[in-house]
């Protein structure tokens, strides 16, 4: 019959459907090379929300894109053809504090928490020049991946003590490894 014409069976072959890996973390029970993976993924990640593409960013790091995509990949969107970062994740990060007179490793979730962190920490930097760099902190609680509430240390006598605990200030980092 001319004019008419045949649909198409679609077979399992041609139907591909895209499936996005989601891993539970657990940053206790990872391996140390998993964590190391982990926190390259989160480097790369934090080079992509200041510009760079996925495929520089870990070319940069030294890590595979389908790795990243594997540890990373809910804080990762494919838009226009091109792999971004989202604005914010909800991804686990292992931060120092300094809580209570003393250096605490506490477990946040999301990039909100650990910015406030990092932002503390940079006022903990200052605060030889400007005592008064703690004072916005004081009201400030975090809240660690088990929903345990911490308050951060604002007194500089204390901050300074637990600096002077430390062994090596150049160094110095946030972030850790077990």
């Amino acid at each position: 019959m001319p004019g008419r014409t045949k649909k198409k069976k679609l077979s399992k072959r041609n139907v591909t459907i895209r499936r996005q890996r989601i891993l539970k973390i657990d940053l206790d029970k990872m391996t140390s090379k998993q964590i190391a993976y982990y926190e390259d993924s989160l480097d790369v990640l934090n080079r992509m929300r200041h510009g760079e593409s996925l495929a520089q960013a870990s070319k940069q790091v030294g890590i595979s894109t389908r790795t990243v995509k594997g540890y990373v990949g809910s804080a990762l969107i494919f838009h226009n053809h091109r792999w971004s970062a989202k604005k914010s994740d909800r991804l686990l990060r292992k931060i120092r504090i300094y809580e209570n007179g003393k250096q605490t490793w506490i477990t946040v979730r999301g990039i909100k928490q650990a910015r406030i962190v990092g932002q503390y920490h940079s006022a903990v930097g200052r605060l030889a020049d400007n005592e008064s760099s703690l004072l916005p902190f004081k009201k400030i609680k975090i809240k660690d991946a088990k929903g345990k509430v911490h308050r951060l240390e604002t007194d500089p006598v204390k901050v300074f003590s637990i600096l002077e605990q430390q062994e090596d200030m150049e160094f110095y980092t946030i972030y850790g490894r077990n």
